[in-house]
């Protein structure tokens, strides 16, 4: 086998230092992508649940809203909050 020249070993040695910091670097962004990919994936189980929440909510909300749109509402809140009766009532307060 012959001998590496010095020109030859430092180029050996620049290869094999810059291949060493492209692993590194590669490494470091591998490891770096892993930690985004678990917070977001821990992020996309929050929301899921908050939009279970939300879609409960709304539907809860839909209900209340088409039962103030009934008569059954509107007569008990024109009694109770604008103080309408019938014609043949007599309203008795508490005071």
């Amino acid at each position: 086998m012959e001998k590496m020249t010095v020109k030859q070993r430092k180029i050996a040695v620049i290869c094999t230092v810059t291949g060493v910091i492209l692993l590194l670097i590669a490494l470091i962004a591998l490891i770096y992508n892993l930690v985004s990919i678990g917070t977001l994936s821990s992020k996309r189980s929050e929301l899921e649940a908050q939009s279970e929440q939300l879609a409960a909510a709304i539907e809860n909300n839909e209900e209340e809203f088409e039962y103030m749109q009934s008569n059954e509402y509107i007569e008990k809140y024109a009694r109770e909050h604008l103080n309408m009766k019938y014609e043949d009532e007599e309203v008795y307060t508490s005071n």
